[in-house]
């Protein structure tokens, strides 16, 4: 999960320790999100950053707690808190050579029986319009693309294992042109004398994929960010980009408490504005949820490999499921649902002939 939580909003009016910028106070309704939610880990921006990151972690041991007496594990790059299930083997701050700002760059040690652990870079960048502004979320881009070529390179400042799954997350603040987000899904470097040439993210020198959810699963709405009171159209300022050569997604959305059915707020234990900072209208940012898998996007049999032994796997399973897991033991039929709606059948047909040729 990603959420900007809007400066302390989780944390009880008079707190001594409250962002100054913090105007609303939303204690119960986080601990209802979070707990609807149940991550494994929660990205969270604008968080006073002179707070410890055990005061959040308290939070989810409390709403969320582990079994047996265990604990959550925190850590905090600038406003960025990650708050993870899973204890964490490295933690950075800023690149080399530095961006503009601090985020939150975790290596999260996942338990025994993945095949990797997990990157996770938790982003909060520059706001609002104006070149100077621009200019410093594309210096943020160019510096991440940099430090990600260091960490799939032997040696430097960082070395990752090979195939360690990549997510950047956040709130970008795609306000003005697209070429920040262009720099951090395909690695086009603007300033290639500080920070080097142009590489693509990904571990098979391709671009990261946009996870791009939808609200409450089925949408049509994307947009993460909403204010009616200011004159701004609602748009998408949050997003998730990842590794589609290592991990794929199971299920996404973005969640949106107020255009819930009574019913389905209920069985999640929600209210009709939980997500929403000042009811009705003033929306601020959205938790953006992602469910992923390990496993390239594509590869149906589960031999690590995307390629034309594939469609006799995707056939199977999109005509006859019982087959597909007699012929693929311990391989989930989900694979085929390449279009992540929750059905496998004829429309996923398109986004798989799109993975297998890279179209």
């Amino acid at each position: 999960m990603t959420w900007n939580i809007n400066w302390d909003s989780i944390f009880p009016d008079g707190d001594p320790q409250n962002h100054p910028f913090r105007t609303v106070e939303r204690v119960d309704e986080f601990r209802r999100v979070i707990a609807a939610i149940n991550p494994d880990i929660a990205c969270l921006q604008e968080i006073n950053q002179a707070r410890n990151p055990s005061v959040v972690v308290a939070i989810f041991n409390t709403v969320l707690a582990p079994p047996g007496g265990g604990t959550w594990y925190g850590a905090r790059g600038g406003d960025n808190f990650t708050i993870s299930k899973f204890p964490f083997t490295r933690v950075d701050t800023q690149t080399a050579p530095p961006g503009f700002g601090r985020r939150c760059m975790t290596l999260v040690d996942l338990p025994n029986g993945f095949s990797a652990d997990f990157y996770l870079v938790n982003e909060h960048y520059k706001c609002c319009g104006g070149p100077d502004n621009e200019a410093l979320r594309q210096q943020q881009s160019d510096s991440m693309v940099n430090w990600l070529r260091d960490a799939r390179t032997a040696g430097g400042n960082i070395t990752l294992a090979s195939n360690t799954p990549i997510v950047i997350l956040g709130d970008l603040n795609i306000v003005e042109g697209p070429q920040p987000l262009d720099t951090l899904l395909c690695g086009d470097i603007i300033d290639e004398t500080t920070f080097g040439p142009d590489a693509p993210p990904d571990w098979d020198g391709s671009c990261l994929l946009d996870a791009h959810p939808l609200h409450n699963v089925a949408g049509p709405d994307d947009y993460t960010w909403r204010e009616d009171s200011s004159p701004f159209d609602p748009g998408r300022l949050d997003y998730v980009l990842f590794s589609n050569s290592r991990i794929r997604i199971a299920h996404r959305y973005i969640l949106n408490t107020a255009t819930m059915s009574p019913d389905d707020l209920a069985a999640a234990g929600l209210q009709q504005y939980d997500t929403i900072l000042t009811p009705p209208g003033d929306y601020d940012h959205l938790p953006l949820v992602i469910d992923f898998r390990f496993g390239a996007a594509g590869d149906l049999n589960c031999d690590d490999l995307v390629n034309n032994f594939d469609i006799d796997a995707f056939v199977l399973a999109l005509t006859d499921p019982a087959a597909f897991e007699a012929s693929y033991p311990g391989c989930e039929v989900s694979r085929a649902d390449m279009n992540v709606d929750g059905a496998i059948n004829n429309f996923d047909i398109d986004p798989f002939v799109m993975v297998l040729t890279g179209a």
